[in-house]
Protein backbone atom coordinates (compact mmCIF):
# COMPACT_ATOMS: atom_id res chain seq x y z
CA UNK A 1 0.00 0.00 0.00
CA UNK A 2 2.93 2.27 1.24
CA UNK A 3 5.10 1.34 -1.69
CA UNK A 4 2.18 2.36 -4.33
CA UNK A 5 1.33 5.58 -2.54
CA UNK A 6 4.48 6.93 -2.18
CA UNK A 7 5.79 5.89 -6.07
CA UNK A 8 2.40 7.85 -7.23
CA UNK A 9 3.04 10.91 -5.35
CA UNK A 10 6.34 11.15 -5.20
CA UNK A 11 7.91 9.66 -8.27
CA UNK A 12 11.77 8.50 -8.10
CA UNK A 13 14.44 10.88 -6.61
CA UNK A 14 11.79 13.30 -5.02
CA UNK A 15 12.62 14.13 -0.88
CA UNK A 16 9.83 12.57 1.09
CA UNK A 17 9.86 14.06 4.03
CA UNK A 18 8.24 11.79 6.88
CA UNK A 19 7.22 13.96 9.13
CA UNK A 20 4.98 15.86 6.70
CA UNK A 21 4.00 12.30 5.00
CA UNK A 22 0.25 11.89 5.57
CA UNK A 23 -0.85 8.80 4.33
CA UNK A 24 -4.85 7.73 4.12
CA UNK A 25 -5.84 5.29 6.39
CA UNK A 26 -2.59 5.12 8.07
CA UNK A 27 -1.37 5.73 11.52
CA UNK A 28 1.95 7.44 12.37
CA UNK A 29 3.13 4.43 14.12
CA UNK A 30 2.27 1.83 11.26
CA UNK A 31 3.95 4.62 8.58
CA UNK A 32 6.88 4.84 10.38
CA UNK A 33 7.40 0.95 10.48
CA UNK A 34 6.08 0.91 6.93
CA UNK A 35 8.95 3.11 5.87
CA UNK A 36 11.53 1.77 8.31
CA UNK A 37 10.90 -1.82 5.90
CA UNK A 38 10.84 -0.33 2.70
CA UNK A 39 14.40 1.37 3.87
CA UNK A 40 15.40 -2.24 4.58
CA UNK A 41 14.43 -3.63 1.58
CA UNK A 42 16.12 -1.38 -0.51
CA UNK A 43 12.95 0.66 -2.00
CA UNK A 44 13.65 3.93 -0.06
CA UNK A 45 17.12 5.49 0.46
CA UNK A 46 17.62 7.59 3.66
CA UNK A 47 18.95 10.99 2.63
CA UNK A 48 19.00 12.98 6.02
CA UNK A 49 17.11 12.42 8.75
CA UNK A 50 13.52 12.25 8.39
CA UNK A 51 14.11 12.74 4.88
CA UNK A 52 14.14 9.55 2.37
CA UNK A 53 13.73 9.18 -1.56
CA UNK A 54 12.94 6.75 -4.59
CA UNK A 55 16.20 5.77 -6.05
CA UNK A 56 16.07 5.43 -9.47
CA UNK A 57 20.01 4.79 -11.26
CA UNK A 58 20.64 6.57 -14.50
CA UNK A 59 22.81 5.11 -17.00
CA UNK A 60 26.13 6.99 -16.13
CA UNK A 61 25.41 6.23 -11.97
CA UNK A 62 24.98 2.58 -10.65
CA UNK A 63 23.57 4.89 -7.42
CA UNK A 64 20.77 7.59 -7.67
CA UNK A 65 21.31 11.15 -5.10
CA UNK A 66 19.76 13.55 -4.98
CA UNK A 67 20.54 17.60 -5.00
CA UNK A 68 20.63 19.20 -1.83
CA UNK A 69 19.75 22.01 -3.55
CA UNK A 70 16.45 20.06 -4.60
CA UNK A 71 15.44 18.64 -0.98
CA UNK A 72 16.20 22.18 0.91
CA UNK A 73 13.93 23.90 -1.86
CA UNK A 74 11.13 21.50 -1.45
CA UNK A 75 11.26 21.92 2.39
CA UNK A 76 11.25 25.65 2.86
CA UNK A 77 10.61 27.23 -1.03
CA UNK A 78 8.14 25.11 -2.79
CA UNK A 79 6.54 21.80 -4.09
CA UNK A 80 4.24 21.06 -6.86
CA UNK A 81 1.03 22.52 -4.91
CA UNK A 82 2.45 26.10 -3.71
CA UNK A 83 5.00 28.00 -2.54
CA UNK A 84 5.92 29.31 1.02
CA UNK A 85 8.90 30.74 0.97
CA UNK A 86 11.87 32.38 -1.29
CA UNK A 87 15.27 32.53 -1.69
CA UNK A 88 17.27 35.51 -0.37
CA UNK A 89 20.87 37.60 0.67
CA UNK A 90 23.84 36.74 -1.78
CA UNK A 91 22.30 34.02 -3.03
CA UNK A 92 19.23 36.02 -5.47
CA UNK A 93 21.50 38.88 -5.51
CA UNK A 94 23.67 36.64 -7.38
CA UNK A 95 20.83 35.28 -9.62
CA UNK A 96 20.68 38.99 -10.54
CA UNK A 97 23.81 39.49 -11.50
CA UNK A 98 24.64 41.72 -8.80
CA UNK A 99 27.45 39.87 -7.64
CA UNK A 100 29.77 36.87 -8.77
CA UNK A 101 29.73 35.69 -4.90
CA UNK A 102 28.49 32.14 -4.36
CA UNK A 103 28.10 32.21 -0.66
CA UNK A 104 28.37 29.49 1.66
CA UNK A 105 25.41 29.89 3.89
CA UNK A 106 22.03 29.77 1.76
CA UNK A 107 19.16 32.14 3.29
CA UNK A 108 16.11 31.36 2.77
CA UNK A 109 12.74 33.21 4.71
CA UNK A 110 9.52 30.77 4.85
CA UNK A 111 6.25 29.98 6.34
CA UNK A 112 8.02 26.88 8.14
CA UNK A 113 10.00 28.96 10.34
CA UNK A 114 8.54 30.06 13.56
CA UNK A 115 11.70 31.81 14.19
CA UNK A 116 13.59 35.16 13.77
CA UNK A 117 16.80 32.82 12.28
CA UNK A 118 18.78 30.04 12.96
CA UNK A 119 20.79 28.03 10.51
CA UNK A 120 20.69 24.24 9.98
CA UNK A 121 22.68 21.78 7.76
CA UNK A 122 20.99 19.64 5.47
CA UNK A 123 23.11 17.17 2.97
CA UNK A 124 26.20 18.79 3.72
CA UNK A 125 24.70 22.51 2.94
CA UNK A 126 24.66 25.08 5.48
CA UNK A 127 21.25 26.47 5.89
CA UNK A 128 19.85 30.05 7.43
CA UNK A 129 15.98 30.22 7.64
CA UNK A 130 13.64 32.50 8.92
CA UNK A 131 9.99 33.76 9.19
CA UNK A 132 8.35 35.88 7.23
CA UNK A 133 6.94 39.16 8.04
CA UNK A 134 4.06 38.36 6.15
CA UNK A 135 2.72 34.70 5.15
CA UNK A 136 4.37 34.06 1.69
CA UNK A 137 2.49 33.00 -1.27
CA UNK A 138 2.65 32.13 -4.75
CA UNK A 139 1.19 35.78 -5.87
CA UNK A 140 3.68 37.68 -3.46
CA UNK A 141 6.74 35.32 -3.21
CA UNK A 142 8.63 37.23 -5.88
CA UNK A 143 8.12 40.70 -4.97
CA UNK A 144 8.77 40.04 -1.17
CA UNK A 145 12.30 38.71 -2.79
CA UNK A 146 12.91 41.59 -4.81
CA UNK A 147 12.08 43.99 -1.88
CA UNK A 148 14.54 41.67 0.37
CA UNK A 149 17.13 41.91 -1.85
CA UNK A 150 16.41 46.43 -2.95
CA UNK A 151 16.77 46.68 1.20
CA UNK A 152 20.44 44.91 1.01
CA UNK A 153 21.43 45.97 -2.37
CA UNK A 154 24.81 47.74 -1.45
CA UNK A 155 25.66 45.06 1.01
CA UNK A 156 26.12 42.17 -1.99
CA UNK A 157 26.70 44.12 -5.65
CA UNK A 158 29.77 44.47 -6.87
CA UNK A 159 28.58 46.59 -9.30
CA UNK A 160 28.76 51.03 -9.39
CA UNK A 161 24.90 52.32 -8.09
CA UNK A 162 24.26 53.21 -11.19
CA UNK A 163 24.79 49.57 -12.86
CA UNK A 164 23.24 47.88 -9.74
CA UNK A 165 19.82 50.52 -10.14
CA UNK A 166 19.94 49.73 -13.72
CA UNK A 167 20.04 45.98 -13.28
CA UNK A 168 17.14 46.21 -10.34
CA UNK A 169 15.20 47.76 -13.05
CA UNK A 170 15.59 45.73 -15.68
CA UNK A 171 14.62 42.85 -13.66
CA UNK A 172 11.42 44.63 -12.44
CA UNK A 173 10.28 45.03 -16.26
CA UNK A 174 11.14 41.60 -17.03
CA UNK A 175 8.97 40.33 -14.23
CA UNK A 176 6.37 43.00 -14.89
CA UNK A 177 4.85 43.30 -11.31
CA UNK A 178 2.02 45.34 -10.93
CA UNK A 179 1.21 48.00 -8.53
CA UNK A 180 -1.39 45.85 -6.99
CA UNK A 181 1.44 43.39 -6.01
CA UNK A 182 3.04 45.93 -4.40
CA UNK A 183 0.45 47.24 -2.47
CA UNK A 184 -0.54 44.17 -0.95
CA UNK A 185 2.62 43.59 0.32
CA UNK A 186 3.19 47.90 1.61
CA UNK A 187 3.06 46.10 5.69
CA UNK A 188 6.66 44.33 5.06
CA UNK A 189 8.36 47.42 3.58
CA UNK A 190 10.85 49.34 5.86
CA UNK A 191 11.00 53.10 5.69
CA UNK A 192 14.85 52.19 4.19
CA UNK A 193 12.96 50.06 1.06
CA UNK A 194 10.40 52.64 0.57
CA UNK A 195 12.90 55.49 -0.02
CA UNK A 196 15.03 53.20 -2.37
CA UNK A 197 11.88 52.39 -4.42
CA UNK A 198 10.85 56.23 -4.57
CA UNK A 199 14.72 58.05 -5.08
CA UNK A 200 15.86 54.96 -7.74
CA UNK A 201 12.93 55.59 -9.37
CA UNK A 202 11.82 51.74 -9.08
CA UNK A 203 8.29 52.48 -8.17
CA UNK A 204 7.10 53.66 -11.88
CA UNK A 205 8.47 50.24 -12.83
CA UNK A 206 5.28 48.80 -11.20
CA UNK A 207 2.75 48.17 -14.19
CA UNK A 208 -0.73 50.01 -13.51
Amino acid sequence: MLKKFLTDTFGYNEPIFINELCVPNMSDSAKRQAVKRLSASGFLKRYDTGIYYIPKPSKLLETSYLDPYLVITRKYVKNNAETYGYITGASFANQLGLTTQMPAVLEIVTNKEATKGRVLTIGGQTVRIKRPILPITDSNAPVLQFLDTLSQAEKYSELNKSEMINRLKAYLRQRQFTQKQLSDVATALTGNTAKKLIEWGMIYEFAS
